[in-house]
């Protein structure tokens, strides 16, 4: 990322586009990665297709994906960048140092995350029913949870995402430092590996996550015991590959969308004096 200081509105609108760009082209493998990690890995190849299509339905949820995704992503590079900075000016820690990368990943995932948990919320429980639309929804969540539905699995997902986060800059941070070129395919080779990475170690939780928050809906009624019932269950019903379940399915989600968020934005921010309104 270049060295800007401040977090203006270049800044937010290069991320707010990558977002969309990225939201847009992925939101599908989204979709079926999350039907997937609901499904028990017991159920038959016949279930598990009827489950994941029709096609038709494979666009539910982004309306709201986008409208708190947006926001959300903007949130997260930009507290990573004014992190970054301030541990760099106050506290004289390197931008470049393995401490920067560690706590600029964490402060940006805890700040994005009242945005991304609110979205998971709906998002998942939109792909994984086939009625309502999204104010139906939402007027439903506040009906029989009120607000603190909209956040239900806030503290899971800092769990799954703080640590995905951390391992995610420091790899991608680090690699384009060795790469020592800033071209759109070095940010494209360096986000994929990071990403990888990162959606590897997250996958487990990832999936106790999701079925934690699609809980309360009508498809989600064996998921209501809480996160530590939902694991032992797991293990105990499906075995040691239900942690791993959509991994794949994720994989290739979270890479096009990791590798088209990142590419998009260092692409803009490094063209900005090209760039006029």
């Amino acid at each position: 990322m270049s060295q800007s200081n401040t977090v203006d509105g270049y800044y937010l609108f290069s991320s707010s586009t990558a977002g969309i760009v990225a939201r847009t082209i992925t939101h599908p493998m989204d979709t079926i990665k999350t039907r997937l990690q609901i499904i028990n890995t017991t159920a038959h190849r016949t279930s598990i297709l009827k489950t994941i299509f029709p096609l038709s339905t494979l666009y539910r949820g982004l309306p709201v994906a986008l409208t708190f995704s947006v926001p959300a992503l903007s949130v997260y590079l930009s507290c990573y960048e004014w992190t970054k900075h301030t541990l760099s000016t106050r506290y004289n820690i390197s931008r470049n140092s393995v401490t920067s990368h560690l706590f600029s990943g964490c402060a940006a995932e805890v700040a994005a995350n009242t945005f991304f948990t609110p979205m998971e919320v709906m998002k998942n429980r939109l792909q994984t029913q086939h009625k309502g639309n999204t104010l139906w929804l939402a007027k439903s969540i506040f009906k029989t949870e009120g607000i603190r539905g909209f956040f239900k699995g806030y503290w899971m997902a800092l769990a799954v995402f703080v640590p995905h986060s951390m391992a995610y800059f420091v790899i991608y941070e680090k690699m384009k430092q060795w790469m020592g070129s800033n071209s759109s395919s070095t940010y494209f080779i360096c986000s994929s590996v990071a990403g990888i990475t990162g959606i590897t170690l997250s996958t487990p939780l990832d999936i106790i996550k999701t079925r934690w928050q699609v809980s309360a809906a009508d498809q989600g009624r064996v998921f209501r015991q809480g996160p530590l019932a939902i694991a032992k269950d797991m293990f105990m019903r499906e075995g040691h590959l239900a942690f791993t379940r959509g991994l794949w399915a994720r994989i290739i989600w979270g890479i096009p969308a990791t590798t088209i968020s990142m590419t998009v934005f260092e692409v803009l921010r490094d063209n900005r004096e090209n760039i006029s309104f």
